[in-house]
C-alpha cells in the first residue's frame, strides 16, 4: 500500500481549487481510501487530499519493448524532460509523460508535423517543445 498527500491552493482568480493535479495522480492509480481536509493558513485556502492507493501500472517503464538504441533514446528524452520540468517549475509528466516518450521513441518525428501525429501533442505543447524534441530525435539518428 503506498500514500500520497496532495495539497492545493485555491486560485483567487479563477475562483477555484484547481484539481487537474489530483485528476493526473489518480489516473493509474487505484485508490483504497482517501480523506479530504480544508484548511486556511496566511489568510490562504487550501484544499488537502490524503491518498491510500495502490498503483496500476508502473510509470517508471513504458509497456512497449525497445531496441537497445530505443531504450536509449527514451533515457536520453526522460532527461530532458527532466531538465525541462525543472526550468518551468512542472512536474515531469505536465511536460511529457512516458506513454507520450514512448510514442516519440517508437515513431521518431523529425519534424514539426510529424509531432502532431503523436498523442498528446498539441498546438501548444508542440509550441513549447516540438522544436527540442525534433532536433534531439534528430541528432540522435544523425550518423555523423
Amino acid at each position: 500500500m503506498k500514500f500520497k498527500i496532495i495539497t492545493i491552493p485555491f486560485n483567487k482568480d479563477k475562483e477555484t481549487f484547481l484539481e487537474e493535479e489530483i485528476n493526473n495522480f489518480c489516473l493509474n492509480k487505484k485508490i483504497k481510501n482517501y480523506r479530504v481536509e480544508f484548511f486556511n493558513s496566511s489568510d490562504k485556502s487550501y484544499w488537502t487530499v490524503f491518498f491510500e492507493y495502490e498503483t496500476i501500472i508502473d510509470e517508471s517503464k513504458p509497456s512497449v519493448q525497445f531496441s537497445e538504441a530505443e531504450k536509449l533514446l527514451f533515457d536520453k528524452l526522460k532527461e530532458w524532460r527532466k531538465e525541462a520540468a525543472e526550468k518551468k517549475g512542472f512536474p515531469v509528466y505536465i511536460v511529457c509523460n512516458n506513454t507520450e516518450l514512448a510514442d516519440l521513441v517508437k515513431n521518431a518525428p523529425k519534424t514539426l508535423e510529424e509531432l502532431k501525429n503523436i498523442q498528446g501533442f498539441g498546438k501548444k505543447k508542440i509550441e513549447k517543445y516540438g522544436k527540442e524534441i525534433t532536433e534531439l530525435i534528430k541528432n540522435f539518428y544523425e550518423v555523423k
